[in-house]
């Protein structure tokens, strides 16, 4: 077994390297990347004016426009409010990355 737990890294590039480890983080395994386009088409589907589900979703109207363009990505918490005021699972607004 290795001890060195970039071993496997060896052959990589170095500024590929660099941009695998910036993007590792122990909080980027906490986070759940949104799928703005579903999050605007529900939103849509519902008659929902983009005011309403910020009041809603308790937040700023800015801030849902920039999750629905994929400008920002949005924290838990924030993902589990729009789910709510959407009133689908968490899973319909989300997607998985790699």
């Amino acid at each position: 077994m290795s001890r060195n737990p970039d071993e496997h890294l060896a052959n990589t590039p170095p500024n590929q390297l660099n941009t695998l480890r910036r993007g590792i983080t122990r909080r980027s395994v906490l986070l759940v990347t949104p799928h703005g386009a579903a999050i605007k088409a529900l939103r849509e589907v519902r008659g929902l004016p983009l005011r309403r589900l910020a009041h809603l979703a308790k937040r700023s109207p800015s801030t849902i426009l920039r999750v629905e363009r994929g400008d920002r990505g949005a924290s838990p918490e924030t993902l589990h409010l729009i789910a709510a005021a959407l009133n689908v699972p968490i899973e319909a607004i989300t997607r998985e990355t790699s």
